[in-house]
């Protein structure tokens, strides 16, 4: 080898170990990093939504508690929604994010104000999924949603479930799907906890099942077929569709 050649590996040594660590930091979503630092997607408006759902199971039976969803109409889903972030403006101003929208988005209201639903260019979406996985400065569980959606409703009993106990069963994704929905290209993240029910949750779940769905109040017990068929049955008549990130519930995809 040269001295030349020697000297240029000398110079190319640093560039070749930094990228080799930017590599390795980022090797859980490799080929997300090269599409959207330098693919095509660098420019590209990509919408995240950052949840956690409540897996709600009614005791010894293979069906499921699911809730309507205030935002769009006659449509099921798990317990559950974007969680929130706390802090400053200073990270999400850099990244020069833009909140959900009607257009690509679900809009922002009082009760939606700081969801962890929003847009910013692809090149920067590894940015975000680095700062949601640290879980600073933001919800880590979904309590709140928990509570606005079943206590606050008169669905579940406030007493007998002021404290639960869950457990996280895994994180699912999906990265750069075109929505035909919202018309943009979506990142997706969902946490699922498991509630795992006390004997006197066990028993109050057993009896919100026997006395059956009430769309009116905001709820339904659905069956797993239910989940698979994106539907909810009464008769032979469909009374509301199901989200299809509902089928993370009973271990599929979407």
């Amino acid at each position: 080898m040269t001295m030349s050649s020697i000297a240029l590996m000398s110079l190319l040594k640093p560039i070749i170990s930094k990228g080799a660590a930017v590599a390795w930091e980022n090797r859980n979503h490799l080929s997300l990093f090269f599409q959207t630092k330098w693919g095509k997607y660098k420019n590209q408006d990509i919408r995240f939504s950052l949840s956690g759902l409540y897996k709600i199971q009614i005791p010894g039976t293979n069906r499921y508690l699911l809730v309507l969803n205030r935002r769009i109409a006659n449509q099921l889903q798990p317990v559950g929604g974007a969680y929130k972030r706390f802090g400053d403006e200073s990270l999400f101003n850099k990244w020069g994010y833009r909140p959900d929208n009607s257009k690509n988005g679900l809009d922002v209201d009082e009760k939606s104000s700081r969801d962890l639903r929003f847009i910013v260019k692809g090149k920067y979406a590894i940015d975000v999924l680095n700062w949601f996985a640290e879980g600073n400065e933001r919800e880590n569980d979904v309590g709140r949603e928990f509570n606005e959606e079943l206590i606050d409703t008169g669905i579940l009993d406030g007493v007998v479930f002021r404290d639960f106990d869950a457990r996280h069963i895994r994180r699912f994704s999906k990265s750069l799907q075109w929505s035909d929905y919202f018309t943009c290209y979506e990142i997706l993240t969902y946490d699922i906890f498991e509630i795992i029910p006390n004997e006197k949750q066990k028993e109050a779940l057993v009896k919100l099942a026997r006395q059956g769905s009430d769309l009116a109040k905001g709820y339904a017990i659905v069956s797993c077929d239910d989940i698979e068929q994106l539907r909810f049955m009464q008769g032979n008549k469909q009374k509301a569709r199901i989200g299809q990130h509902s089928k993370l519930l009973i271990n599929q995809s979407f």
